[in-house]
């Protein structure tokens, strides 16, 4: 893995956001930051886990990626002179984190539903997205076609099954059950999944429906390296 510092910003900008490489492909992580700060920190999470310090990385240091390093990479910048504590004394400006994953099996995106729940004075729209690898994937709700972050809760991080490796992730949208009982109104569920190339943005919608009888309906999406197939069903 290869580490560059470039001074050439006031801010802390870090590149790029997201990294899906094979065992032993190498890779470029960036950070560029002000020229008042004089220090480099680089900090390593894994999932579950506390930042780890790896170290003021100046330079290069070329090696082959394996699935251990998997994680999220922040790099953070100070004023202060090469020390590794940070404090109110020694404040370090930490960028927005690159997340690397090294793959340890075929990229795949299989199924994706959106369904509904029923209670007295609300309505929950649920939206699974399951059977995914690597787990770079974020959800997004939109009403009538506008964008919705009110009432909405997604799950903080995807869940792996540690027999299939494969993940899951779930985000429910609360609706009034007036907006719901309209079938003008439109509700829309993306997942947003990154291939390692590209964005693959899967959307589903459903309609308003009279009465309380929940209608399912969900996309089966398979993506991998070599093809991309999709099948919509809908059952009332």
């Amino acid at each position: 893995m290869l580490w560059k510092n470039i001074s050439n910003s006031q801010d802390i900008h870090q590149t790029p956001k997201d990294l899906i490489k094979d065992p032993g492909q190498s890779e470029d992580l960036r950070c560029s930051h002000s020229s008042s700060y004089n220090v480099m920190l680089w900090y390593k999470q894994k999932r579950g886990e506390s930042l780890e310090l790896l170290g003021c990385l100046v330079g290069s240091g070329d090696r082959r990626l394996s699935s251990d390093d998997s994680a999220v990479y922040f790099c953070a910048a100070s004023t202060h002179s090469l020390r590794i504590s940070v404090n109110f004394g020694n404040p370090a400006y930490f960028g927005n984190g690159t997340k690397l994953t090294v793959l340890g099996k075929n990229i795949c995106l299989l199924v994706f539903l959106v369904f509904y729940q029923f209670t007295d004075k609300w309505s929950t729209l649920v939206c699974v997205a399951t059977g995914f690898y690597p787990d770079h994937v974020s959800v997004s709700w939109k009403v009538n076609g506008e964008e919705r972050q009110d009432w909405v809760s997604t799950d903080t991080s995807a869940q792996q099954d540690k027999t299939t490796l494969m993940y899951h992730i779930s985000s429910r949208m609360k609706i009034d059950d007036m907006d719901w009982i309209d079938p003008k109104n439109n509700f829309t569920c993306t997942v947003h999944f990154f291939n390692g190339e590209d964005c693959i943005n899967v959307t589903n919608t459903i309609n308003g429906q009279k009465g309380e009888n929940a209608p399912l309906s969900w996309i089966t999406h398979t993506h991998t390296h070599t093809h991309t197939h999709t099948r919509i069903y809908r059952r009332q």
